[in-house]
């Protein structure tokens, strides 16, 4: 299928290519562009990710060594001015369009298969966002506190699937319940969300569209009891329906549900509020428990992609480098559900970057119990930290 084409260049070839143009056109991403085109940089950008590159310096002289593969990585120029030119220039838009065009694919193909791995029968989606700390003398426009810059990145996580559905950024200050209060809610699917997130206009949001939250109570919530409901397992200390008693709960005028779960691991009692009514007690504690999910999506994609140091200072060009990454979390993502492996996400993308410029079929590389290592290009000292 893939017959002499890199790892790297298959992966590229996921994405389509007609699509990509008419969007690249949309945004004059190749207007006066000669050389070095946007689909070049999205290449070399996802080699960025797959093999970890630095730096410019990194970048240029590693590929510049490998001239013989330029051809299929649809290469005609490459220097550190070109490449620093475009990051800066070439709007972030164009791959950020590309990441949700493959976002829809992914979904749109998985919708056609049965999985029934998914411990929980209805949608569950956790929303939570983390910041990527800058260095402020050079990332000016990244402001967060006196002598420190950030960006935060906002994201809600299909848990079932695994994959970033919504992404968003916006300055480190910004309160998260801002960002969070523009995402999507789809009926009959459960929101979950740390205290950080509780805004009764928020809650009454997923509530009018017929969806369902999971969260924390914070210690200065009030409320008062209306029904207490028996406690059908020992873990279970509470479970009652109640009614906001504050001031501010007009916003939110409907009964909410209570639970108090006792977690023998942890030797603690933790609160939580939803406006389920069916569902367990316990099945309401493994829901918030699922939202460690997200968490590990974002030490995930810290440890494994290029996103914790960036090769361009501009805006423009951190915010191509992250949507290249959840570009590279989606190919890899995508690969893995084609290929039927059953190696974690981790271990599929270990295996890719280990052969990123190998000349070998992913599908011949994943399906095998000690997958092949092809005509390696030499990778230097290419190293990956996994560990969770």
């Amino acid at each position: 299928m893939f017959k002499s084409k890199t790892i790297l260049s298959q992966m590229q070839s996921i994405i389509s290519g007609y699509d990509f143009k008419n969007v690249v056109s949309e945004h004059n991403g190749d207007k006066g562009i000669k050389m070095f085109s946007t689909k070049n940089l999205l290449s070399v950008m996802l080699y960025v990710h797959m093999a970890s590159k630095q730096s410019l310096r990194d970048i240029v002289d590693s590929l510049q060594s490998k001239d013989s593969l330029w051809y299929h990585l649809g290469l005609k120029s490459l220097s550190r001015n070109n490449l620093s030119h475009s990051l800066k220039n070439r709007p972030n838009e164009i791959f950020e369009k590309t990441f949700y065009a493959l976002l829809t694919r992914l979904q749109n193909e998985r919708s056609l298969t049965k999985d029934k791995r998914f411990k929980f029968k209805m949608p569950v989606r956790s929303i939570d966002s983390t910041t990527i700390s800058l260095c402020l003398s050079l990332f000016d426009w990244a402001e967060f506190r006196k002598k420190k810059g950030g960006i935060k990145l906002h994201v809600m996580y299909n848990n079932k699937d695994q994959i970033p559905e919504v992404v968003n950024f916006s300055n480190a200050r910004k309160h998260d319940i801002t960002v969070a209060d523009t995402f999507p809610i789809v009926e009959n699917s459960i929101y979950v969300f740390d205290k950080g997130y509780i805004h009764f206009g928020f809650l009454e949001k997923i509530n009018k569209n017929k969806a369902f939250f999971v969260t924390r109570t914070k210690s200065n919530t009030r409320y008062r009891i209306i029904e207490r409901h028996p406690k059908t397992r020992n873990e279970i200390k509470a479970d009652w329906t109640v009614s906001f008693s504050s001031y501010k709960s007009k916003d939110y005028p409907e009964q909410l549900r209570i639970v108090k779960y006792y977690d023998e691991e942890t030797g603690k009692t933790y609160e939580f509020m939803t406006n389920n009514f069916t569902l367990s007690a316990r099945t309401i504690a493994d829901i918030y428990k699922s939202r460690w999910d997200i968490e590990l999506f974002f030490k995930w994609i810290k440890q494994n992609l290029r996103i914790k140091t960036f090769i361009g200072t501009s805006e423009n060009a951190v915010k191509i480098q992250i949507w290249t990454a959840m570009i590279a979390y989606l190919l890899t993502e995508y690969i893995r559900f084609k290929s039927k492996t059953s190696f974690t996400i981790l271990k599929t993308f270990r295996i890719l970057s280990e052969n990123v410029l190998s000349q070998v079929e992913i599908d011949q590389l994943l399906n095998k119990k000690s997958p092949p290592i092809g005509k390696q290009m030499n990778l230097g000292d290419f190293q990956l930290g996994f560990s969770f």
